[in-house]
């Protein structure tokens, strides 16, 4: 089972309890890569199911919708944003933000979602989420999170997580194989294992 950097942390120690109850004896290693990682692992096999976000057109792989999760601003518990209730995408032009180095697609998706960031000078790059949250704590900068990795188990009170204006930036995370894997029932296991999860961040695609 492969997944992303930026979904591996928050989703695994969700998945992973469930999948030991309704699939005790199905094998299950685990692989964090880059999209085009494992975009090139499921094509040689060796992974045979990977969870990526969308897009994901590749030939020869398929994929299923799983879930939308929206973007949350994260910001210094001292910043001049701490108290603000929204933030608005196109005001990150004006701060200092941290994101994942640019092989990541989750930068990607917040440039896309932020126009602006792309055009700017100073946005400093790290190679983890968890190393760019522990960055901002430190006063260092502002980012923007999935709200799985801003959910209140992950409370920190260095750091305010602010929720973007509606409608929010979200991404849609999905779950993809060979077209030619024919265990097609671990992934429907693994499919119903994310759908019961009992998160607020998730709105499952029907």
């Amino acid at each position: 089972l492969g997944m992303i950097h930026s979904v591996g942390p928050y989703l695994l120690p969700e998945i992973i309890p469930i999948l030991r109850k309704t699939a005790p004896d199905m094998p299950l290693e685990v692989e964090e890569n880059l999209t085009a990682n494992l975009e090139a692992q499921l094509r040689n096999g060796v992974i045979d199911v990977a969870i990526i976000a969308l897009p994901f057109d590749v030939p020869g792989l398929q994929y299923k919708a799983l879930y939308d999760e929206e973007f949350d601003v994260v910001v210094p518990s001292h910043h001049h944003w701490a108290t603000r209730k929204q933030i608005n995408p196109e005001e990150l032009s004006d701060e200092k933000v941290l994101l994942l180095n640019s092989g990541h697609c989750f930068s990607n998706q917040v440039t896309q979602a932020c126009p602006e960031l792309s055009r700017k000078g100073e946005v400093l790059q790290g190679n983890s989420l968890e190393t760019i949250r522990n960055m901002v704590a430190s006063n260092l900068g502002i980012t923007v999170l999935p709200s799985s990795a801003t959910a209140e188990r992950y409370n920190n009170p260095l750091i305010k997580v602010i929720p973007f204006t509606s409608p929010a930036p979200t991404r849609r995370i999905a779950i993809a194989w060979r077209k030619s894997f024919v265990r097609l029932e671990a992934v429907e296991i693994i499919v119903d294992a994310i759908k019961a999860i009992d998160s607020d961040y998730m709105k499952m695609v029907a």
